[in-house]
């Protein structure tokens, strides 16, 4: 199986979420990486729920097809290890703060000085100078600090967080770009690069479309719950039996009253237009609910689909694991027993299958192996604990 990363070995330092998961997307291409870990552990493998044998869903969602290195980067035995297999690599991947990398003799521009073709990555909060550069970073603050909690919540309630880690998923994808860009353009100068990826850019670019908006109008968006900030009639409704989620476009409104039996909100003035009905929304909405209510999520969604309405059922994750197209795209499944979500990028439609590595499972594999140390001073470095397995 030929994939299109064969070939390029990366040395994965990262821990948590963002840097990991650029580290899991070159692996699943076919890069060779090695995941770097301190004694006690990436501290991903103790976020959140963990399974009968302490595999936590965090760290099995980022750290897939990877061999795993344990080092106490304490011991500067350890540190020349690493520092060997740097030197060896084609990406060096790293989430820690600014200056950490540096003071272990790790550094970008230290490493890049005597392996040119290196590609090195640093994943931070807030970047890699500038007031901040010295404060902790992570989610839990980030989409407060990076604009997005203000934009999502109910229209009278207070800022809400997505649930879910956005600004270290996004940060990871962009790292895993940036380091794709660095390669290819490698492959025609011969030269690596130096590259910064922070979450609090990645999270400020996710947000271009509203932010743009602001940035002309000078008017601060407005928190609209589930509905679609720039259309009215959108958002979730009661149905009889349950809720959905529908979205009437401008060029679709005349035929969705049609459809509906809605000649009155049709011939209504403050519905006539787009922006008139953005205004009027809350009275749109209300006047909509006693509607929705007289049938059954199912049968709603069949007439909208024929009225070419957008919709949807509102799927918790036990009715997306059951989805038919999430399924049919084989979205979700296990690798060695290990559940896994599919890499949505997928290069002649090639995979990698390998659970996650156990902390420190291929330490004595690389350092034999890949450094071509004797077997002495590989027990050696075990019993020293500089390495551990």
């Amino acid at each position: 199986m030929s994939l299109a990363l064969d070939g390029i070995t990366v040395l994965d330092f990262g821990q948590g979420v963002a840097g990991p998961y650029c580290g899991q997307l070159l692996a699943d291409q076919g890069a060779d990486v090695i995941k770097v870990e301190p004694p006690r552990g990436d501290w991903a493998r103790e976020m959140g729920a963990r399974d009968a044998d302490g595999l936590s869903g965090t760290f099995a969602s980022v750290n897939r097809n990877k061999r795993g290195l344990c080092l106490d980067m304490k011991r500067p035995e350890a540190r020349e290890v690493a520092r060997r297999l740097a030197l060896r690599s084609d990406v060096v991947l790293e989430s820690f703060r600014p200056g950490v990398m540096e003071r272990l003799g790790l550094g970008g521009d230290d490493l890049r000085r005597d392996n040119p073709r290196l590609v090195y990555c640093a994943v931070t909060g807030f970047g890699e100078s500038g007031p901040n550069v010295d404060l902790p970073a992570g989610d839990s603050t980030m989409q407060a600090y990076g604009g997005l909690m203000s934009i999502v919540g109910e229209r009278d309630g207070p800022p809400l967080r997505v649930g879910n880690v956005v600004s270290d998923m996004l940060a990871g994808m962009n790292a895993f770009s940036a380091v794709l860009l660095a390669l290819l353009r490698r492959a025609s100068t011969g030269d690596g690069a130096r590259i910064g990826i922070s979450l609090l850019d990645s999270l400020v670019a996710f947000q271009a479309p509203p932010l743009t908006e602001y940035l002309l109008t000078g008017v601060l968006p407005q928190r609209q719950g589930n509905a679609h900030p720039l259309i009215a009639p959108s958002g979730a409704v009661r149905t009889h039996d349950g809720h959905i989620v529908f979205t009437v476009l401008d060029h679709q409104w005349s035929g969705f009253c049609a459809g509906l039996g809605l000649a009155a909100f049709a011939a209504d003035p403050r519905f006539a237009t787009s922006a008139l009905r953005q205004q009027h929304r809350a009275e749109l909405q209300a006047a909509l609910e006693p509607v929705f209510l007289r049938q059954a999520s199912r049968d709603w969604l069949i007439r909208l689909r024929e009225l070419d309405v957008l919709c949807s059922p509102i799927n918790d994750y036990a009715a997306l694991q059951e989805d038919p197209q999430v399924r049919h795209n084989g979205l979700i499944g296990t690798v060695g027993g290990v559940p896994t979500i599919r890499n949505p990028v997928r290069v002649g439609g090639e995979e990698r299958h390998r659970p996650p590595p156990a902390r420190g499972e291929h330490s004595r594999s690389i350092l034999g192996e890949d450094l071509k140390l004797e077997s002495a001073e590989v027990e050696r470095l075990l019993a020293l604990g500089a390495a551990l397995c």
